[in-house]
């Protein structure tokens, strides 16, 4: 039996979007309504997020009766509120990964992860997704010279096994990003960027189009085995089906162990109002997007109406917290305050789930049930890809021969004590990040 534990940021009935910028400029989310009575489907899909749709989608291709049960409304969690980044490749560097896994399976992951973002645009492109879809490359400037030594060495692993990528010296990388703040950098061409709550509800579009049946304000409150299937119980509906997938990442509370065995990072971004095109055109004006590395990363982007866009994470449980705000706002005086003072709107915050191996983790607790969590910041590509993997073992693919290995849950211990120690931990790594600066 998995029996519902209380969530960490807990959505009313239904939850209003944060008050975003996508929210803001999203195109429309389809017309859903919330699931009741009784229903019968070969999966029934946790939560409307990329996972969650991009799974369904494939399923449905593949002529699988599909349901999508979503708490609160398509995209609502981390799906609808980060920055649209589309990051090839996993938290951690190819040579880690296979020292980890292997080089047999290592290489595998890499390989796949390396090819996520390509599956996000091809979706896009599929399924004429409107969400300002932009693949000029990503961009990671370094703040130190540390960090130089660090993107250096990830940018030759990635170039060895065949990417489109290459480094940025000074010269080059100051007037791409519109500061000299950075020592360099390497571009990876084969990332973007995307309005991504518009793409969550592109794929929810392509999903219900496939015959997928999308049900909103519809928290699942239990699931048991029931038979050779489940049973899966909202507060006014039922579903029986063969095969459940639990894709509520961050936001999920119905397996205890899964949400021990990952940590919540609650991320921030600021936006402006849209700026002049001259000031807009200063920085990233080839519109690439960037997140530069130090312990605590800062990214940036210009969004397509012509705001300067600022994310960064922080320590915190609370669903807005001002402390993220304002260390944004100071980030982007110190990148661009040679260009002036910026009007900024928009505040708003959400959470991801890291993982203690920085991997994303699959599972499968009881046969047919499946869950998957962990993208560690690399949700679009990440998520989506994870969500057609997913599809393709519920129709028969060879766990065996999936890119990424089915684990055990494991709950991280003193799992309580992770707010304090990531207050510590983070304000240690603010002090290694300044003392890197001032040897540089």
């Amino acid at each position: 039996m998995h029996t519902a534990q209380p969530r960490t940021e807990t959505p009313s009935m239904p939850a209003p979007m944060p008050r975003s910028l996508w929210a803001h400029i999203a195109r429309p989310a389809p017309a859903t309504e919330a699931a009741s009575g009784e229903g019968r489907a070969d999966v029934v899909i946790i939560g409307a997020g990329y996972l969650g749709l991009s799974a369904a989608i494939h399923l449905a291709e593949g002529g699988r009766r599909v349901v999508v049960l979503e708490a609160s409304q398509i995209g609502w969690g981390a799906s609808g509120r980060n920055g649209g980044q589309v990051i090839p490749g996993l938290k951690i560097d190819p040579d880690e990964v296979e020292a980890l896994l292997g080089p047999a399976r290592g290489r595998r992951l890499v390989t796949w992860a390396g090819a996520a973002p390509a599956l996000v645009f091809d979706m896009i492109a599929r399924h004429r997704i409107a969400c300002d879809c932009v693949q000029n490359g990503w961009i990671q400037p370094a703040y130190s010279a540390a960090a130089m030594q660090i993107v250096e060495s990830r940018c030759r692993q990635w170039k060895d096994r065949g990417a489109r990528v290459r480094m940025l010296d000074p010269a080059e990388i100051g007037p791409m990003l519109g500061t000299d703040r950075y020592v360099g950098g390497w571009l990876d061409e084969r990332g973007g960027s995307i309005n991504p709550l518009s793409y969550s509800r592109g794929l929810a579009e392509a999903a219900i189009s496939a015959g997928v049946s999308i049900f909103t304000a519809t928290p699942v409150t239990n699931v048991v085995r029931e038979g050779g299937g489940w049973k899966v119980a909202a507060p006014s509906a039922t579903f029986i089906c063969d095969k459940v997938v639990v894709a509520t990442g961050a936001y999920g509370n119905l397996l205890s162990d899964l949400n021990r065995s990952i940590i919540p990072v609650r991320i921030g971004e600021v936006a402006t109002e849209p700026l002049s095109e001259e000031l807009a055109g200063r920085i990233l004006p080839g519109r690439q997007v960037a997140s530069d590395w130090r312990r605590l990363l800062t990214s940036f982007r210009i969004t397509p109406d012509g705001r300067l866009m600022m994310g960064g994470s922080t320590a915190t449980s609370a669903p807005e917290h001002d402390g993220i705000r304002r260390s944004l706002h100071r980030a982007a005086r110190d990148l661009f305050g040679h260009l002036g003072e910026f009007p900024w709107s928009f505040f708003w915050s959400g959470v991801f789930a890291v993982t203690k191996d920085k991997l994303p983790h699959l599972h499968e607790p009881s046969l047919g049930f499946v869950a998957a969590a962990g993208c560690n910041g690399r949700g679009i590509a990440v998520s989506t890809a994870i969500g057609k993997m997913i599809a393709e073992y519920l129709q028969g693919r060879d766990a065996g021969d999936l890119e990424l290995p089915f684990t055990g849950i494991v709950p991280r211990r003193f799992h309580a004590m992770f707010r304090p120690g990531m207050r510590i931990a983070i304000g240690w790594k603010g002090v290694q990040d300044r003392v890197d600066r001032l040897l540089t």
